[in-house]
């Protein structure tokens, strides 16, 4: 059994090549730098291959994930969105002036949508808003009325209890 396991280098089992000296254990090579990196800068070894640059769309990585950049798919057009979170707050804050607004930008959201070509999602986002922006309106033009009625009963009751 002894005979079978190879000795220390220079001991004559030599068999596999025979005529050249026993060759030295090398240390491990390190992976070429790129320009500018600092020598001591190297990544260690057991953690994949160092990120790679943003590709511009369509193009694939070294991973075969698509490439950064925008979506395939249709987006939401950012008006709709806008004029329906300005509808709601408008509600609670100023809401005359926050329905127009959001009327205004659900009208032009809706244009665009319709003229895009499928490309802009987002029309219930915009009719949401148009909903929301009327009902404020509406509730504005009834509580100003209430106010005015109230206010024309409350001084003709001052004016007839006077005399």
């Amino acid at each position: 059994m002894a005979e079978d396991l190879p000795g220390p280098p220079g001991s004559g089992d030599r068999d596999d090549r025979p005529g050249e000296p026993p060759t030295e254990p090398q240390p491990p090579q390190q992976p070429p730098r790129s320009a500018g990196q600092p020598p001591g800068d190297q990544q260690p070894a057991g953690y994949g291959p160092p990120p790679q640059e943003p590709q511009p769309y369509g193009q694939q990585s070294g991973y075969g994930q698509p490439g950064y950049g925008y979506p395939p798919g249709p987006q939401t057009e950012g008006l709709a969105t806008a004029a329906l979170v300005i509808a709601i707050v408008g509600f609670f804050v100023c809401a005359p002036v926050g329905a127009i607004v959001a009327l205004v930008m659900a009208n032009s959201a809706k244009q665009r949508i319709e003229t895009s070509g499928g490309r802009l999602t987002g029309l219930d986002q915009a009719r949401a808003a148009r909903i929301i922006a009327i009902v404020e309106l509406v509730l504005t033009a009834i509580a100003v009325l209430a106010l005015a009625i109230g206010a024309v009963i409350a001084i003709s009751t001052s004016n007839s209890s006077s005399y």
